[in-house]
Parts: C-alpha cells; structure tokens; sequence
C-alpha cells in the first residue's frame, strides 16, 4: 500500500452562501522515501490538499491514508500530525517561544517526548538544518533564510516520517532560498518523505515526481522532465515554464534546433555548447 493514498478528496469552503470546491475528486499517492513536488496556480488547491494529509481539515468525502492511518477516523489525528510535519511560508507563525531552544522543544514536549530525551532531539534537528550553536538565540533576530530552517528543526525535533513544504520559499532571497532547498534536498537523502508546494517552477527540478494540479483536480503525475517540458500541459495548469524549457523552444521557433531540451541551467549550457 501506498505510505500516503488520496481518493476522490472532496473539500469545499462556504463563501457568501455559496460553496466552491477546492478539491474535485482528487486522487494521489505518495510512496514512502519519495520527494513529490506539488505545483499548480493560487487557489487550485495545494495548500488544502496538505492540510489534508496533516489532519488540520476534516475529509468533508472520498478516502484518505497517512502511514497505515485512516484519516476519517478523529482517533487518528495526533497519530496522523506526529507522523507529518508541515512548515508554511511564513516562519513566523510558527515559532511560539523567543528562544530558539525552548521553541524547539514545544512540539516534542507536547507529543509526550520523555524530556531526557528533548536536549538531545534539538540539537540532532539543528545539525541537520546547519543550525546547531544556535540553541540560546531568539529567532526574531535571524535572517529569512536562517529563520526558515529553524522553522523547519521545529518539525524535525518531532522525528515525522513525511515533512509537507508550503511556498517556503516564497519570502526568501536568492540566498536564503538555496540554503533552505539545500537543506530540503539533505532531508530527502536521510530517507524523508517529502511533499513540496512550491511558488517557483525551477524547484521542481530534483524532486521525484511533479504533481500539477488544476482547479481541485490532479491535472497529471509524472518526472520532472516529463512534467516541465510539456508547454501545453503547463498551459492549462496556468504555470510559466522554466526559462531553459522556454529557451529552447524559442530559438526553436526561429530555426535554432537545439540537442534535447534541456530542464536545468547546467543542461542549458551543455546544449548550447
């Protein structure tokens, strides 16, 4: 089975009498260890789709499993949140204390953590975002990309086996973006399950697989090649190509025929050379 099975979610939220779905019958799965990244315009129903698979919605219909766990099944849900962590794109809303120790602590504290056992989780979670010395500073005097992965050592001090991004990036310099999506890529590697929604097409590029999704729908499913070089695809999910994708079929259309075409910079360079 499946580590995480969506099928034929249904979610609608009620504006001024009316009701709007934001998930249509939407079907997904997840393997376990894999990087799926979740790509789609605003308000198609990204963020909503993950706050499914981290119990923060109710299932209004259709099926869903985290892990073995029945999510419609309220039993389930502090079983279902230890299991997923989710960061969101503002690290701001998420730090609950003015030291970053004492924030770190929170979420193991409150999932009944033995405490001898906390000091040592926090500084694992700080290593593995290149934080660790920074167990007594307070995270407001941090930069964007530095608060970001405290943010994410906040889930990791839970231990979860799948960690959701929401548009992380999104209030990031180019700095801060590349440290956090470094730290992102580490994760994958130490064997995390790893859902990203991401505001930049590029980011896509080293996941495992790109799910596009379109006005509640799961529009297609596929590698990141597949997926980001097809324009007409990316057309109808509202989405801009990545500029080496929009590269070559430019110079394509003018009679310039390049080699293959090419997904990232590096293969941009490697096709015009």
């Amino acid at each position: 089975m499946a580590f995480i099975r969506a099928e034929k979610l249904i979610h609608s939220y009620a504006f001024e009498g009316s009701k709007q779905r934001s998930l249509d019958e939407l079907s997904l799965t997840v393997e376990r260890g894999e990087f799926l990244a979740i790509l789609g315009h605003n308000g198609c129903g990204k963020t909503t789709l993950a706050r499914h698979i981290n119990a923060l919605l109710e299932l209004q219909g259709g099926e869903l499993t985290i892990a073995s766990l029945d999510a419609k099944n309220r039993a389930n849900v502090w079983r279902i949140r230890e299991k997923v962590g989710m960061v969101f794109q503002n690290p701001d809303n998420q730090f609950v204390s003015s030291i970053i120790e004492e924030d770190l602590a929170f979420g193991p504290r409150n999932f009944g953590v033995p405490e001898e056992e906390i000091p040592v989780r926090i500084q694992t979670a700080l290593a593995a975002v290149g934080m660790s010395s920074f167990e007594k500073r307070s995270p407001h005097l941090l930069s964007g990309g530095q608060k970001q992965r405290i943010a994410i050592a906040g889930v990791l001090a839970v231990d979860p086996d799948i960690m959701i991004f929401d548009e992380v990036t999104a209030m990031l310099d180019p700095e801060g973006r590349r440290d956090v999506l470094n730290t992102i890529k580490r994760l994958h590697e130490d064997g995390k399950t790893i859902l990203m929604i991401s505001h930049y097409i590029e980011e896509a590029v080293n996941a495992d697989r790109v799910a596009l999704i379109h006005d509640g729908k799961l529009l297609a499913v596929g590698t990141p090649r597949e997926m980001l070089t097809d324009l007409e695809l990316l057309r109808r999910t509202g989405l801009t190509p990545p500029l080496p994708v929009r590269l070559y079929h430019d110079l394509k259309a003018r009679g310039r025929d390049l080699p293959f075409c090419p997904l990232t910079e590096r293969e941009l360079v490697d096709a015009l050379c």
